[in-house]
């Protein structure tokens, strides 16, 4: 799937996972033992992603290490 084929569909947001809500494919997601899978989101977590996006890009923001 490519992004200008992405449109919203109900489905699983893989950030929160809330289910049955109107969701985007943003891109793949890899997993070093289990492949590739699509990433779906739904608005909330859209805007909190483009947020942290907006942050690493103005200050150089980088998220915690685990």
């Amino acid at each position: 799937m490519s992004a200008k084929d992405s449109a919203w569909v109900i489905g699983l947001c893989w950030r929160c996972e809330a289910t049955d809500v109107p969701v985007l494919w943003i891109g793949p997601i890899q997993s070093a033992e289990a492949g590739e899978a699509p990433f779906t989101c739904c608005t909330r977590c859209i805007r909190r992603l483009e947020a942290l996006i907006h942050l690493h890009t103005t200050r150089g923001f980088e998220a915690a290490s685990a």
